[in-house]
């Protein structure tokens, strides 16, 4: 039987209908037009043909887009960070962060799937569309490099229609070019950085790695949303730890409000997670090297028994994937914690403490050295606003608590650690400032060239393009280090110093020298920490100093 044409009428009637709605999004949106961001509604629309009718075809293409507009948009206001190609693997976790999502979402989903629900048709005339979805599909899941561009069918047309690729700025990316070809442009699979020539290759035959001359059990402490000002502008209960003897440094975290994993991969790894776009965990997750060069390992490979904690499941971030890898010889997630009658959307941090403190205490009765990761959750956001505060008030009290179980937990570890002749360490950093722009901007953390739209909630703040010397205050949150038992009792004072107003990559390299441990990875990071901060923050430059092959070297086969 001979294949007849759709309809044609109906087919460019529905290309007409979305075209309207996608400008009409665009303009209302972005306030900000070029005829090429049609381009992959266009492609999407005839590709999903081969499944829906025209008319129904059209609202699901533009429905997608709403959704990925309005994630983008609410995701962009509250931590500064665009939706990308990485956030849709990573969507398990959205049903864990459903508190910051308003009503347009579910609607607009319901929207999608009536649209499927109406429109589903399978007619033999619609294979004549099949050619454009294979095409789309395969040029989605085609290998490419970070970032690059590579040639495939979808590239191709991109290249002819003169779609420029934004990639030293996601936000405007989603700006010129529409949110549909920002996720093809930023869908980053298969190809892993290269190996090569190091710049401290030289280095290698004049240091031998050593052991650990000081090897105290070390607890490092990523504190979720934990921020205080420098100044007086914006003080909170984490100050407290200067009270009980902690040296404090203001450090520079890469993300604001959100997306802990690029802080993290810094402090596990030694490098800057800006150094690529997106979610490092998420694109790189399965193709780490089994045995990477992380911080965990070379505790590890120096006899420490390392675990790893976080009150989520595993998924998130694909940390059950990412740690084991880095070096973790255990994980501890939501899985194997009690959180069973725990009130509130996360549970209280004692809950993590006092895991580590059972762990340790096994450690101590066995002979073994301890090195310890633990990732707080109970101030995580959102948080309650009271008399337009912004959520301060909320913040503040769940932070208090915290810190109070903190210091609980601190000085019971300290006795088991005395109890038994060793020494200890204790490092606890704020992996970004809370999602609270308001209370900053009204504080005058940030003044009115921080942003480019303004209101009166935390969701209407849109910031502008920083420059290095805005990203620097964009970035700080602080870090406390206090070490009992050790033979320099100057050890954490030292740490601090020479990690203020530094990247939080620079953490592990700065840490490691106090520790003893000297490798030529660790003297070219922190020589190279020494530079201008403002240098350190600068994508472009990151470039120069940490090459593809470094990557490529520390964390990949």
């Amino acid at each position: 039987m001979r294949i007849r044409w759709p309809e044609k009428n109906q087919v460019l009637w529905g290309l007409l209908l979305l075209s309207v709605l996608s400008v009409l999004l665009q303009v209302f949106a972005f306030k900000y037009l070029l005829i090429v961001k049609l381009l992959m509604p266009w492609l999407l629309y005839f590709s999903v043909l081969v499944f829906l009718r025209p008319y129904p075809a059209a609202f699901f293409v533009f429905l997608l887009e709403c959704l990925g507009a309005r994630i983008h948009l609410m995701k962009l206001a509250l931590t500064n960070s665009p939706f990308e190609a990485s956030d849709l693997f990573a969507w398990k976790q959205a049903f864990f962060l459903k508190s910051y999502v308003d009503y347009m979402v579910p609607a607009i989903i319901i929207g999608i799937l009536i649209s499927l629900w109406k429109g589903l048709s399978f007619k033999k005339k619609q294979l004549l569309f099949l050619p454009v979805f294979f095409m789309v599909a395969m040029s989605f899941v085609q290998e490419r490099h970070p970032t690059e561009a590579t040639a495939n069918p979808v590239s191709s047309l991109f290249k002819l229609a003169r779609v420029v690729y934004v990639d030293w700025n996601f936000a405007t990316n989603v700006k010129e070019n529409g949110i549909l070809n920002h996720i093809f442009l930023t869908m980053s699979t298969g190809q892993v950085p290269t190996k090569g020539k190091l710049p401290y290759d030289s280095l290698k035959t004049m240091i031998d790695p050593k052991k650990v001359k000081n090897q105290p059990d070390v607890f490092l402490v990523l504190c979720e949303s934990c921020y205080t000002s420098s100044n007086d502008s914006f003080v909170t209960p984490i100050v407290d730890l200067e009270k009980d003897g902690f040296a404090h440094a203001t450090v520079i975290s890469p993300v604001y409000g959100g997306m802990t994993a690029e802080a993290e991969f810094e402090v596990l790894t030694g490098l800057p997670s800006r150094r690529y776009k997106g979610i490092d965990y998420m694109y790189f997750a399965e193709r780490y090297s089994e045995k990477p060069d992380a911080i965990p390992r070379i505790f590890a490979d120096n006899g420490y028994d390392t675990f790893s904690s976080h009150p989520l499941p595993g998924f998130f971030w694909k940390r059950e994937i990412v740690h084991p890898k880095f070096g973790f010889n255990r994980t501890f997630f939501s899985d194997s914690m009690n959180l069973e009658g725990k009130k509130g959307t996360y549970p209280e941090d004692k809950i993590l403490f006092d895991l580590a403190l059972s762990e340790y205490k096994e450690n101590l009765k066995a002979g073994k050295k301890t090195f310890a990761f633990l990732l707080s959750l109970y101030t995580h956001g959102p948080y309650t606003e009271t008399d337009g505060d912004g959520g301060e008030a909320d913040y503040k009290q769940r932070l208090a608590i915290t810190v109070r179980q903190y210091l609980e937990f601190k000085n019971e570890a300290v006795r088991l650690a005395r109890e038994n002749n060793r020494p200890v360490m204790f490092v606890i950093f704020g992996d970004h400032k809370p999602a609270m722009t308001i209370s900053f901007y009204k504080r005058h953390e940030f003044n009115e060239d921080f942003f480019s739209a303004k209101g009166a909630k935390n969701e209407s703040f849109q910031f502008s393009t920083l420059n290095p010397a805005q990203q620097i205050v964009f970035g700080k949150v602080p870090l406390y280090v206090k070490s009992y038992g050790l033979d320099d009792s100057a050890v954490a004072a030292e740490i601090t110093k020479a990690n203020s107003n530094r990247p939080l990559f620079c953490l592990p390299g700065l840490m490691f020298e106090q520790l003893g441990v000297h490798t030529a990875y660790f003297t070219y990071l922190v020589d190279t920490c020494r530079k201008d901060p403002e240098e350190l923050v600068d994508p472009d430059i990151l470039k120069n100093y940490f090459t593809d092959e470094i990557y490529g070297d520390r964390l990949f086969d």
